[in-house]
């Protein structure tokens, strides 16, 4: 997969949510607040009546519990909600996307057992409401087993349900067979353990995840405390507690394994690999109990990460995969993150060239006066025009993050599509752009105290092309589909880096034949001059091309032939071509905007071009 692709997986059990992702070919947990685990549970905040996920959802339950959902998928696969998935879904999204510094682009969800048609098309809606790739779907017995390293082309996976599962790996982990471990004449582990508690026993959500938590802190200790909802005492389980509790189910495995095999018409011998998966106190037993039946020796798992992980490695063709057909921008949500001093500082970097090379304009003018009257004005109204540029592509930078970042909690659950964020930003920084020019215009006769019309138009003119392109890609932009949104706006940031470079060069070649800072400290304007030409033509060539070959070669070529020829008669030839190329920049973005928005205008695109030629 791409080294911008960010494959995410996530497993929304009934207490407990896990993820893993996979970025610039790493496979990496993901750990929320130092915890392996999240919550699932969700909870509408009374304030906003958004919900709130994780472990302030968990909070706010325990002093409302009637309001909280602790398992979101059930719900979900019941046709009850899609809203709880997609708020957990969104949380853990917008989490590992800060992480990553990426937008998710492939999407897996691990489910518990194999779901039907209309349940994993509700999961569909579930990754849309949460801005969201369509998602693959695989079963948790699939993703423990590809998260372990197994032999032979059939393995059994047994959980602490208690349940199991039989494989066949060489079919793209295709479930086989399932059965469910349970004596019906019992009550269920949880059930039993909780009747232990108190007479009478107490009940609730919060109860039953006391007791799902102490299962998995019994199973590297002997006892664990439960703190019981009033009026009941804290109360105490033991290992012996869990034991007895599983032992009238546990003695079903035996035909539950035979049942299994008999499902998927396979024999003991046929099993090469046996996986118990959990961390829980039943996990010894259960693998005990397998083992019995003649099966191999089981291989326990109790990471928590090694389903996600799993369901990664099945997932990973499924990158690039395409969503159904209609699904645009329009109507998508891509996960947005809090905004990065990263995000900050791309902006910064190209506010900064603009504000930089006008002030610098102005204070070198060079002002003819008789008396207190100014007879003429001599400034390089190019770098006017390169200013202003630039005050457009700050802005157009900035509209970049409007769809994926936000700057308060408040704004983060809101339900504005991707396609509304970019017609909104694109339209903004048209307007803005185009404002902050003008005024750089008018700027630059004031600052000169002269009233020249030329300042103002040549700012106009470069740039009214850039805010041009950037309206026309805000009308557009909501058409591109959703799965292509996140790779079009990696391909539609302008190249600070580049940017930032020729705003320097231009800025030492205008120092060195005004003989101003930083030429006045160093004392010798020649080096300066160089350096500045060579940077000049070194943006340039990163600016026309992204083919890496090509760029190292026009660096090249551009950076000694710009050295070479730069001089106090030919710099502005050089800056306005290279405003030149910003515009070219900016006008192959937006035919690409408009190709991948409207196939109808690539396939004009494409005619136009060969009868061109």
């Amino acid at each position: 997969m791409p080294a911008t692709d960010l494959h995410l997986a996530v497993e929304i059990a009934p207490w407990w949510t896990t993820a893993a992702y996979e970025h610039a070919g790493a496979v990496h947990p993901v750990y929320f607040a130092g915890h392996a685990r999240l919550p699932s549970g969700v909870i509408p905040d009374p304030a906003t009546g958004t919900l709130l996920t994780g472990t302030a959802a968990l909070t706010a339950g325990l002093l409302a519990p009637d309001g909280y959902r602790p398992d979101p998928m059930a719900l979900t696969q019941a046709g009850t909600d899609t809203g709880p998935v997609a708020a957990v879904l969104a949380a853990v999204a917008n989490h590992v996307c800060s992480l990553a510094g990426a937008p998710v682009t492939t999407l897996t969800i691990v489910t518990a057992t194999v779901w039907g048609h209309r349940a994993r098309q509700r999961l569909h809606q579930a990754a849309h409401l949460a801005g969201l790739p369509v998602p693959g779907i695989v079963t948790a017995g699939a993703a423990w087993s590809a998260g372990t390293a197994t032999a032979g082309r059939f393995a059994l996976v047994a959980t602490a349900a208690p349940d199991l599962t039989i494989l066949d790996l060489e079919g793209g982990y295709q479930q086989v067979a399932h059965a469910d471990i349970r004596d019906p004449g019992h009550p269920d582990i949880d059930t039993a353990l909780v009747a232990r508690l108190a007479d009478p026993p107490p009940s609730g959500w919060q109860v039953l995840r006391e007791v799902r938590q102490a299962r998995i802190v019994l199973a590297g200790q002997p006892r664990a405390s439960l703190l019981l909802p009033v009026p009941h005492p804290a109360a105490v389980l033991e290992r012996a507690d869990v034991t007895a509790a599983a032992a009238p189910h546990l003695a079903r495995v035996p035909e539950a394994v035979t049942q299994a095999l008999t499902d998927a018409d396979l024999d003991t011998a046929d099993v090469t690999t046996v996986i118990v998966a959990g961390d829980d106190a039943v996990l010894p037993d259960l693998a005990a109990a397998v083992t019995a039946t003649g099966l191999p020796a089981a291989v326990v798992v109790d990471d928590p990460h090694a389903v996600t992980r799993g369901a990664l490695r099945i997932t990973r063709p499924r990158a690039g995969a395409t969503p159904p057909s209609g699904v645009t921008a329009a109507t998508g949500r891509l996960p947005r993150t809090r905004i990065t001093l990263t995000n900050l500082v791309r902006v910064a970097i190209l506010a900064a060239a603009s504000v930089a090379l006008l002030l610098q304009t102005i204070a070198t003018a060079d002002i003819g006066r008789i008396g207190g009257d100014i007879t003429g004005v001599l400034l390089p109204v190019e770098n006017i025009g390169l200013a202003a540029a630039l005050a457009v592509l700050t802005a157009w930078t900035a509209a970049q993050l409007v769809p994926t970042t936000w700057l308060t909690s408040a704004h983060a659950d809101d339900d504005a599509t991707t396609g509304t964020l970019l017609r909104r930003g694109y339209l903004g920084a048209a307007a803005l752009g185009l404002a902050v020019a003008g005024l750089w215009g008018l700027g630059a006769g004031v600052g000169v105290g002269v009233t020249d019309p030329a300042y103002l138009e040549t700012a106009l003119t470069c740039a009214v092309p850039l805010a041009a392109c950037a309206a026309m890609i805000a009308l557009v932009a909501p058409r591109i589909p959703q799965d292509t949104v996140a790779s079009w706006l990696v391909h539609a940031s302008p190249p600070v880096t580049a940017i930032a470079l020729a705003a320097a060069g231009v800025y030492l070649q205008r120092a060195a034949f005004t003989y101003t800072f930083p030429v006045d400290l160093i004392g010798t304007k020649g080096p300066v001059q160089i350096a500045g030409a060579i940077l000049l033509g070194v943006a340039t060539a990163l600016t026309a091309t992204r083919q890496p070959l090509l760029r190292l070669i026009t660096a090249v070529v551009l950076g000694g032939g710009y050295a070479l020829v730069s001089s106090v008669s030919t710099i502005q030839y050089l800056t306005w071509a290279y405003i030149a190329v910003l515009l070219w920049w900016a006008g192959t973005i937006t035919v690409t905007t408009i190709t991948a928005a409207t196939p109808q205008a690539g396939t004009w695109f494409k005619r136009w071009n060969n009868q061109t030629r």
